[in-house]
């Protein structure tokens, strides 16, 4: 009996996937547990398996396509088997269309979006909404390429483009890399949060001397190295700490008020060949120091050889990112939606002391604290900081 592959669904809020590889091509024979073909999707790669013997008999979608969850993208049969494709397809869905827009009467995207527009509603990407209602364009006039005719970012951008709103770099030669993927969902969060997020970051020159003496004792001591905790993760256990003193910056925003979260779970920013990931530590204030170092060591081999699960990605409470292990003094976090608060840390340097000894001795770093006002105001968020210190300076 033929089988319909379909986009699977693999985070709560998945609500698409695009189709980056196809292992096997139309006519193969396949075992059960074969990876068939490759999904990316919010910068989680993952492997699709076999869930049968059979053929790969036709290919609904093409590398690069772009489709709802649980849409065909292929059809797996076995071997000898006549299938009527269109009449295996007939009832397909698009599902998320007929969620979103129960009134539609038919699945092609162009009468979807006539539906849509004649009822009053459109069916577009938050940001896409935001970038058209600054940019003055009417939704109506924009024509939507994502699944079900949905209007996403680029569909606004093009007609803004064309009205002469574009930029004079366009008219010189270059190369256009393509925005999909990885780069594309960086994007759009950070516009999203660069334009609906007010945001204020505070800058702290922290003595950290304490954190590198402990290194060093540890590797004077003989400790392998695997069981030395990086500073990325000595942070982590410390800022979880110090949240737990603050839970303004443990939080979210929203319409109906502020999200208060009980667990404390710490984003660590991993720059990788396909750009910047986020893993997520979860429920550090409740672990200790080895723990979170191992599960973070294991988090990061995982994303920098793009094999990052969604769980490693998921529900983060709070961001840190480290900029100073590439030489850079300070910066203005982005705040990573929907959280409150995001950590930057600066390169470590020797503070320039008149006295050579303490010169010698003391290590300072900047913390560059990034927070939503509407959550929580500065004085709070600098005493958030101060205690951080505190505790950074009694760390033993």
């Amino acid at each position: 009996m033929a089988i319909k592959l379909i986009m699977p669904k693999l985070g709560l809020n998945m609500v698409e996937g695009q189709v980056t590889q196809w292992v096997k091509h139309e006519g193969d024979d396949i075992k059960k547990g074969e990876t068939i073909f490759i999904v990316e999707t919010d910068k989680v790669t993952n492997e699709v398996e076999a869930p049968e013997n059979g053929r790969l008999v036709k290919i609904l979608v093409e590398e690069g396509g772009v489709v709802p969850v649980r849409q065909t993208v292929g059809i797996l049969a076995a071997e000898g088997e006549q299938v009527d494709i269109e009449a295996l397809l007939r009832d397909e869905k698009p599902a998320v269309e007929k969620q979103l827009q129960p009134q539609a009467k038919t699945a092609s995207p162009a009468n979807f979006t006539q539906s849509a527009a004649s009822s009053g509603q459109i069916l577009a990407s938050p940001l896409a909404k935001r970038l058209a209602a600054d940019n003055k364009i009417n939704l109506l006039d924009v024509k939507g390429s994502g699944p079900g005719g949905r209007i996403n970012t680029e569909d606004v951008e093009k007609l803004i483009a064309q009205k002469g709103a574009g930029s004079a770099l366009e008219a010189l030669p270059g190369k256009l890399v393509p925005l999909a993927g990885m780069r594309k969902v960086i994007a759009e969060r950070m516009t999203l949060s660069a334009t609906s997020v007010p945001m204020v970051t505070l800058n702290s020159n922290l003595d950290i001397t304490p954190l590198v003496s402990y290194r060093e004792r540890l590797k004077n001591a003989g400790k392998d190295k695997q069981d030395i905790p990086g500073y990325n993760a000595i942070i982590a256990y410390l800022t979880a700490k110090t949240l737990q003193e603050f839970p303004y910056l443990n939080a979210s925003f929203s319409d109906k008020g502020i999200r208060l979260i009980e667990a404390i779970n710490i984003g660590v920013a991993v720059d990788t060949p396909e750009g910047l990931m986020v893993v997520v530590v979860k429920n550090a204030a409740g672990r200790d120091l080895a723990e979170i170092n191992a599960d973070l060591n294991t988090m990061i081999e995982r994303a920098l050889n793009h094999k990052s699960t969604p769980e490693d990605l998921s529900n983060g409470t709070f961001t840190i990112t480290n900029l100073g292990m590439v030489g850079v003094d300070s910066f203005n976090p982005i705040i990573n939606p929907p959280e409150a608060g995001i950590l930057g840390i600066g390169k470590f340097s020797q503070a320039d002391f008149s006295n050579p000894s303490d010169s010698d001795r003391k290590i300072f770093a900047v913390f560059s604290l990034t927070f939503d006002h509407r959550v929580i105001d500065g004085a709070p968020a600098a005493r958030f900081l101060q205690r951080l210190g505190e505790l950074i300076f009694s760390f033993k």
